[in-house]
């Protein structure tokens, strides 16, 4: 018989679930939020830590909230809906402060109010998932920590157009689905909903600072378009361009940073790792009539001694990498290039090693925000301004 414990809950651990403690051993609780008194099930044990299924709250935290969808605890989507949004930003940014101070990068550091949206109806990009069973067809979301399928009709966290061409497409994807799982994604871009699986006439493309860029449907995308704009005005307001700078964009995608930049600088040079991407870019730049920027195809985790944009002239920098971060760019960077750099981060560890190489060059981490992009989530994304 499963061992029933009851734990004080003291934190949240990066991925969102209670942390208590029993007999030294650390105890994850998925549900389960801090100041909680809450009775729990140990389903899997280890020397160091425990996991336990959430019985009943004895004590509940005064942050807890009623969580706003049906299918919470079981899709894996979310994993804050029962924490009020106020302590979710709280709490992300207390564990990106405790990631920096242990490096000591937060002497003399500044912090800004999170940038933050609505917290439904903010997602305009989905991939869902489908598979057949003994109990039938199942379309929707995988299961929490799980490769299960949770059946799903609707997400309120979904802009609206996604929800609506998911629902008039469940019926005949059902006929299509096999043991096998299956997966489809689709986006809401601003001249519609588009499908990675089918073939359309025109790319899909979003607003940006006026502008407008086209991207693959199966390709990257910020998914939320609120804090996409305003993450974009945050980086040219830190860069601040003006009509004798020149910008250098790593990891540029489809220009998302680097047109915005181009449109105030004497010019901009982008660098992406994917061919796909850099024709993106090339042909955004190209429709919104920017001819001041240049885009080059390169392996950004190598030193760019070898490649084309080496020698090119900058003297301020934005990098926006994946979440493996920037650490071969950081190594190479110093101050004698450049002014000030700009950091957008889809991943804290990543960032706070990268700023630990930064310093080492001479850099010192001056400002830093986090951004919201993904309510409920545990999902952090933050930028960083450095300077010499």
């Amino acid at each position: 018989m499963a061992e029933t414990l009851m734990l004080e809950i003291t934190g949240l651990t990066h991925d969102g679930r209670g942390v208590g403690r029993h007999d030294g051993l650390a105890v994850f609780v998925a549900g389960a939020l801090p100041e909680e008194t809450v009775r729990a099930r140990i389903t899997r044990r280890k020397r160091r830590f425990a996991e336990a299924e959430l019985i009943e709250i004895l004590t509940p935290s005064p942050q807890r909230q009623t969580p706003f969808c049906p299918h919470f605890g079981r899709c894996g989507g979310c994993q804050l809906q029962h924490l009020q949004p106020a302590a979710q930003h709280h709490w992300k940014q207390h564990n990106l402060l405790q990631q920096l101070a242990r490096h000591g990068l937060d002497d003399l550091l500044r912090w800004h109010e999170p940038i933050i949206g609505p917290d439904q109806g903010y997602r305009r990009r989905a991939r869902f998932a489908g598979i057949r069973t003994r109990k039938g067809g199942q379309l929707g979301f995988r299961a929490a920590r799980s490769r299960d399928i949770v059946d799903i009709e609707s997400c309120p966290v979904l802009e609206e157009p996604l929800n609506a061409a998911w629902q008039q497409r469940r019926s005949a994807l059902s006929g299509q689905l096999g043991r096998s799982p299956q997966e489809w994604t689709l986006v809401n871009a601003d001249n519609g909903v588009f499908w990675a699986d089918q073939h359309a006439e025109t790319l899909p493309e979003y607003q940006v600072d006026g502008l407008a860029l086209q991207f693959d449907p199966a390709g990257f995308i910020q998914v939320n378009r609120t804090i996409n704009a305003s993450m974009v005005a945050q980086a040219v307001a830190w860069l601040a361009p003006t009509a004798g700078d020149h910008v250098l964009d790593l990891f540029c995608g489809v220009g998302n940073f680097s047109l915005p930049l181009a449109k105030r600088a004497a010019a901009v040079v982008g660098v992406e790792g994917l061919d796909s991407l850099v024709a993106h870019a090339r042909a955004n730049a190209a429709r919104n009539g920017l001819n001041n920027v240049r885009f080059f195809k390169s392996n950004l985790f190598n030193p760019p001694q070898e490649s084309l944009w080496a020698g090119v002239r900058f003297n301020k920098v934005l990098l926006d990498p994946g979440r493996e971060g920037a650490e071969a760019v950081s190594r190479w960077l110093t101050p004698k290039m450049a002014e000030a750099v700009v950091y957008v981060s889809c991943n804290p560890a990543t960032l706070v090693r990268d700023a630990v190489l930064l310093r080492e060059n001479g850099w010192r981490l001056h400002d830093i925000r986090l951004l919201d992009m993904f309510p409920h989530t545990s999902h952090v994304e933050v930028m960083a301004r450095f300077e010499s």
